[in-house]
């Protein structure tokens, strides 16, 4: 067995929405993966924002919106291989205690194998804290951090630049304006978000995740 390239996608994802798997596919191409782990959290405690869905609606939603990627002709969350790459873990949801990302990696690297590249997408957010992180040294010498972002201020690249061994900006554009705040904001609202213009849109999700939120009735659905 070959060094294969893999990747760790981490996140609340409350709810996941077809900008997390835009910026999935970016980084599949422009990684060369071989395989791209969404590891959905039981919790966040350095979040600020409270986490509306429980871990196994979470969990639930991303492997709907999985199901309905792979199950797409026309998807294009494939590799190099054409192969379709991306799977869920529950591992940080199976764990007790709070979650910290150093213990993810560390159990990802055995089930997987050490001798492969490991890749960390974070966003720019994440990443001007990231160093906080308990054994962030431990962190960055067991994988590549990379930042994957919609947006991001000039001012703070040279910054992101200068503290990781790894960052590809062309990761961080054209990927989607969606957010998942946007899309709690939208449920609460029955599905339709009130733009800047004044202008109100529907959400878009995948179906089977918006058939679930509608059904569980989450994020104030009615």
């Amino acid at each position: 067995m070959g060094v294969k390239n893999i990747a760790i996608f981490g996140g609340t994802f409350d709810p996941v929405h077809k900008g997390h798997f835009y910026a999935a596919e970016i980084a599949i191409k422009k990684l060369s993966l071989d395989k791209l782990i969404i590891v959905v959290a039981k919790d966040q405690w350095r979040r600020k924002n409270t986490i509306q869905a429980n871990p196994s609606q979470r969990l639930d939603m991303v492997n709907l919106a999985i199901n309905e990627e792979r199950s797409d002709s026309k998807t294009r969350l494939l590799n190099y291989e054409k192969k379709f790459i991306i799977e869920a873990s529950d591992i940080d949801i199976k764990r007790n205690g709070k979650t910290y990302t150093i213990d993810t990696i560390k159990e990802i690297r055995s089930l997987y194998g050490k001798n492969h590249s490991y890749f960390f997408l974070i966003g720019a957010d994440v990443a001007l804290d990231i160093h906080n992180w308990k054994n962030f040294n431990d962190i960055n010498s067991l994988l590549n951090i990379v930042v994957v972002n919609r947006k991001i201020q000039e001012n703070i690249l040279p910054v992101i630049k200068e503290r990781y061994k790894f960052l590809s900006e062309n990761l961080i554009e054209g990927v989607s304006d969606q957010t998942s705040t946007n899309q709690r904001l939208g449920w609460s609202n029955n599905g339709f978000l009130e733009q800047v213009d004044g202008h109100v849109a529907k959400i878009i999700n995948y179906d089977s995740v918006a058939e679930y939120i509608s059904k569980k009735k989450l994020y104030g659905y009615t």
